[in-house]
């Protein structure tokens, strides 16, 4: 049998953040508030309102089948504006719409946008408690978008890219890398969200998780430390 040392790191990882009897810690403490606030974005632009009711039937959704092609077509607003709330919005009764593994969401939404109607093409920041996006950045942001993904993506018929942080802070609990696990499982569950919604509105979806780190961090403007690319969803119409 293979010694310890020789574990993947995946492995290991499993194995370092399990939880025994004995050494589950007591309370869970943040050191990172809940929510991301930009003091001077670029601009800010409020969102159409989400439909809440209507829709595709959930069971139709999920079996729908999700291998879309984009057709290098403009996404509406109201498409966008109703991912965007599927994946990481609030309900009325001030919860994340997506699951949180302990209750609040670790993750932050951004928005490469390159073909939405009534939308400057650029990187936005979700903002879920207003329901607004903060323009971080102009210009086509599709040659330093293609020159982050590992593998090659017909990006110029995908409308935009919904990307996905996660915020380890947010579930600091003495130094454990319990909240590795839990950015991870965040991320998840906004992106089958985004495919979900993609499927009930005959939008085309792709999930991705393989992407060069620095280069994702860099335009989305985040440090790549204490906040880490984790997946993206590309939307085509």
């Amino acid at each position: 049998m293979a010694h310890s040392r020789d574990k993947s790191i995946g492995a290991e990882f499993h194995a370092q953040t399990k939880y025994r009897r004995g050494n589950v810690p007591r309370t869970r403490t943040r050191v990172a508030p809940p929510y991301k606030v930009y003091a001077n974005p670029r601009e800010v632009a409020a969102l159409p309102v989400p439909q809440l009711r209507g829709g595709s039937g959930l069971w139709t959704v999920l079996s729908t089948a999700r291998d879309g092609v984009a057709e290098g077509g403009r996404l509406k607003q109201a498409q966008l504006s109703q991912l965007l709330w599927g994946a990481a919005g609030f309900t009325f009764g001030f919860e994340r719409t997506h699951l949180s593994a302990v209750g609040v969401s670790s993750i932050e939404t951004y928005v490469v946008a390159r073909q939405v109607e009534d939308l400057f093409a650029g990187v936005y920041h979700y903002n879920p408690r207003d329901h607004t996006l903060e323009h971080l950045s102009t210009g086509d942001p599709t040659d330093g978008f293609m020159a982050s993904l590992v593998d090659p993506v017909d990006v110029g018929a995908q409308a935009v890219a919904l990307c996905f942080t996660g915020i380890f802070a947010r579930h600091h609990s003495g130094g454990n890398g319990r909240a590795f696990r839990y950015l991870c499982l965040d991320v998840g569950a906004a992106a089958q969200a985004v495919v979900l919604g993609c499927s009930g509105m005959g939008l085309a979806a792709q999930f991705l998780a393989d992407f060069y780190d620095d280069e994702l961090s860099e335009l989305l403007q985040v440090d790549g430390r204490g906040e880490v690319p984790i997946g993206m969803v590309l939307v085509g119409a």
